[in-house]
């Protein structure tokens, strides 16, 4: 049987908001208590009250039942989304893949040569999701599950240890992604094999030699071979300021900063080719337990671990061991926790379904496109820019219009919304985790927040939670001046939330008897 580990939050379901979600109720619909001209006036007048002058805003917000357009202010002029991408990246590649898409990372035994196939999993090794899978691991765990795997198969000398990371391009950073960002967490390199979120996590500690002198650290995962240069330095007051820089293209890494108390938080650097990098790793944990991966030299120049070639055919005799992760918990990550790894993979996965051919940013372009020509209409599709998946790169334009009509259109889909809704944050979750704390909310909001400089953005669901009416809304503010407006922007977007959400409670449609349960859902 072959070992397997899966990746499972069922917990994040939230079952009293899933059963609204997921059942078949049709809505009646009461008389609009609002014109959509007084929600208008109201969201224009907003403006001013919030001092947001001179910012460019759009607002779009639909009742999903009924198609009828509650706010539209500025709603047609594409805008920089920041992490609203994340919308049409994950929404497109669950309509792509299908809800029960898996992603599989493979160790094979080909002839004499070990070969790790990546499926563009941005989950294998992150050790969020590996603290609640069943039963709970940590990487080094998991290491020693793919570890234990190879010792079973009895073969104890390989020839060579091939990557197979072909299922995406060797385009690892977006060139329109800042070039002084690239060794942040945030800006992690994306590859067909995927490890630990593409990340080094450093954990300083003071010496015990004391104030003056260099901390010890340890690094998760534990990689030996890799050379950290200590610049920093242990203090006796003070706090705690580590960090790291990655020279460009390379695992160059210096650890500067203060120290004065043990690390609980770990310092984050992005690693160039996470392929490789694995590749490297698990040649040298093999190599620790007696199992030879080609000739005894050091790891730096390792000619015994490599890519596949591009149109390498490799056929492999038998699948040692198998790490599995569900798309559900993959757009879980990617919209309430906005990782941007977990998006660039899952555009780049769009475009390797549209294509089979390796994805890339291009091609999960292309799809994204289709998918809205589709669902939307060309109108819609042409009017987008799609750079990447994250909404880390400012080349990508989508007007609120837009979005709204997306996210309704996926509230409409009854095999796509439960799966869809299930992955945005509530407020006190995710990114909303410090949003609506104050506001008296009488309905469930469900929206991903994008962030970035000048930029704030919601977009997402009102969810009437007896009879599941909706509205879906798209609030998109750009070319905000300074820290003021931005931080004004946020009160703007829970001002109008607030507005759509006293109109859903004053317009809640009605539950149709149980003769017509069988009829479509959701409007659809």
């Amino acid at each position: 049987m072959t070992p397997t580990a899966s990746h499972r939050a069922a917990t994040l379901r939230r079952p009293d908001l899933w059963a609204v979600l997921t059942a078949a109720i049709a809505i009646l619909v009461a008389p609009a208590f609002a014109s959509s001209g007084a929600l208008d006036k109201r969201a224009q007048d907003l403006i001013g009250e919030h001092h947001l002058l001179g910012s460019t805003i759009g607002v779009s917000a639909i009742d999903v039942q009924t198609g009828r357009t509650l706010i539209s202010l500025d709603a047609h002029q594409p805008m920089i989304p920041a992490s609203n991408q994340k919308l049409l990246s994950s929404g497109v590649a669950l309509a792509l893949l299908g809800p029960d898409h898996v992603f599989r990372t493979e160790v094979l035994l080909w002839g004499d040569r070990l070969v790790v196939r990546g499926s563009g999993d941005p989950a294998f090794g992150d050790p969020a999701l590996l603290g609640t899978a069943d039963p709970q691991m940590s990487v080094e765990d998991l290491l020693e599950r793919i570890i234990t795997a190879v010792e079973r198969s009895g073969v104890r000398r390989f020839t060579e240890l091939v990557i197979d990371d072909r299922v995406f391009d060797r385009d690892l950073a977006h060139p329109s992604w800042p070039d002084e960002q690239l060794n942040r967490w945030y800006c992690a390199e994306v590859s067909g094999l995927n490890f630990h979120t593409n990340v080094l996590s450093i954990y300083p500690r003071p010496a015990p030699d004391g104030p003056g002198t260099p901390p010890t650290f340890s690094l998760e995962p534990r990689a030996d071979w890799i050379e950290v240069r200590n610049r920093a330095r242990t203090v006796g007051a003070g706090q705690n300021t580590p960090w790291v820089a990655r020279r460009p293209a390379s695992n160059d890494f210096t650890l500067f900063g203060d120290v004065r108390t043990p690390a609980q938080v770990p310092v984050r650097v992005s690693i160039h080719n996470p392929s490789m990098f694995f590749g490297s790793l698990l040649a040298e944990r093999l190599r620790a337990r007696g199992i030879v991966i080609g000739p005894d030299r050091p790891l730096t120049h390792d000619a015994s671990v490599r890519l596949a070639e591009r149109d390498e055919p490799i056929q492999p005799d038998r699948v040692l061991v198998v790490v599995t992760t569900l798309l559900h918990d993959v757009l879980r990550r990617c919209n309430a926790d906005s990782y941007n790894l977990y998006a660039e993979a899952l555009i780049k996965l769009a475009g390797h379904a549209l294509t089979g051919d390796s994805g890339s940013w291009e091609s999960g372009a292309a799809a994204v496109r289709m998918v809205l020509g589709d669902r939307l209409g060309p109108d819609h599709a042409s009017s987008v820019s799609i750079a990447d998946g994250s909404g880390m790169s400012r080349d990508n334009a989508i007007s609120p219009a837009t979005m709204a009509a997306w996210l309704r259109v996926v509230r409409q889909d009854q095999r796509l919304a439960p799966h869809f809704i299930a992955s945005l944050p509530m407020p006190s979750e995710g990114t909303l985790r410090s949003r609506f704390r104050d506001a008296e909310l009488r309905n469930v909001v469900l929206a991903k927040s994008g962030t970035l400089r000048g930029v704030r953005c919601l977009s997402g669901y009102i969810v009437h939670p007896e009879t599941g009416r909706t509205v879906a809304f798209s609030i998109l503010c750009n070319d905000l001046r300074d820290s003021n407006q931005e931080r004004n922007a946020r009160h703007y977007h829970e001002s109008i939330v607030l507005r759509l959400d006293r109109w859903l409670s004053e317009n809640p449609g009605e539950l149709r008897t149980r003769a017509h349960a069988d009829e479509p859902a959701m409007g659809g």
